[in-house]
């Protein structure tokens, strides 16, 4: 079984010019980051012809980390009308703007109240204008434990190449956020930053026993020698394949977004096949309570 468990989507009239469709929200940093760099756009049915392809089974719906919380809406009903259409096919997870205060915490509490939802984030917080010690912020970490989803939190790495829209996120606030909410189910996004390196410090490696990394947007930060490096260090049990659709991961060997070449980094790394099974998918299957595939339906 293979799980993305990060990746986004836009309907078509964003793609057409997102640079009107940012600007018109308010969406300065999204309009930053999508209009320089490898960013790729694709169509619903574009992404599933992919998946097929490769034999992707599902793939999670990231949220934007939106600086309104009227465009984090908007995206969840794509994320709905996207799983709609496709039933089995498409994991949402709730964007929101925690800066919004109680009208946040009102629409993550309505997109769960539906059931369909399996998370909530991407969030950032030097993005979005929150501090990981802001009440509202916290009230959004209570919540996402009580209802038992994970949170995907964007972490940029510390020293890494200069982009336009690159922002920090100081790594050891993460740290604090676990420490502080140690039944929250965390993921932290692009290898965590590099805070897998950092798993030989004991005070990291007991604050993030809880916590996940995914692998989105890797080629584009990391040699391919981080599969192995960060999964030995990370565990494989706590390393989600992500891959940041539609981003473009290769620019130079191919203009679309697509899973081949990740994928085949991916194998390529981890020969090991249990510890390929459990990066690719089953780690993922089981944080998200999905149904296992290699057992009837009701054992």
């Amino acid at each position: 079984m293979i799980i993305d468990a990060h990746a986004h989507c836009y309907p078509p009239e964003v793609a057409v010019d997102p640079v009107a469709w940012g600007s018109a929200r308010g969406e300065r940093h999204w309009v930053d980051l999508v209009t320089c760099g490898p960013q790729g756009w694709a169509t619903r049915e574009a992404m599933l012809a992919e998946m097929d392809e490769h034999g992707v089974d599902c793939a999670v719906l990231a949220g934007w980390y939106w600086e309104h919380q009227a465009t984090a809406e908007e995206q969840a009903a794509w994320h709905l009308e996207w799983a709609e259409a496709a039933p089995g096919r498409f994991l949402p997870f709730i964007p929101v703007q925690p800066r919004a205060g109680q009208a946040a915490l009102r629409g993550v509490e309505r997109a769960l109240a539906t059931g369909r939802f399996f998370g909530i984030g991407e969030l950032m917080p030097t993005a979005q204008g929150f501090s990981m010690e802001d009440p509202a912020f916290a009230s959004l970490c209570a919540l996402a434990v009580e209802a038992g989803v994970p949170v995907l939190m964007h972490v940029t790495e510390p020293v890494g190449h200069e982009y336009p829209g690159r922002l920090e996120t100081p790594l050891d606030g993460y740290v604090h956020l676990a420490e502080r909410f140690p039944e929250l189910r965390l993921i932290l996004a692009h290898w965590g930053g590099g805070l897998p390196f950092y798993m030989l410090n004991r005070r990291v490696r007991k604050a993030l026993r809880n916590a996940w990394v995914d692998t989105a947007a890797g080629p584009l930060l990391y040699a391919p020698d981080v599969w192995t490096a960060g999964t030995n260090l990370m565990g494989a049990d706590r390393v989600l394949f992500g891959t940041d659709f539609a981003l473009r991961l290769y620019p130079r060997r191919r203009d679309g977004p697509g899973y081949a070449g990740i994928l085949a980094e991916a194998r390529a790394a981890l020969p090991d096949e249990t510890v390929r099974a459990a990066v690719l998918g089953e780690n993922a299957r089981r944080l998200f309570g999905l149904a296992d595939p290699a057992k009837p339906t009701g054992a």
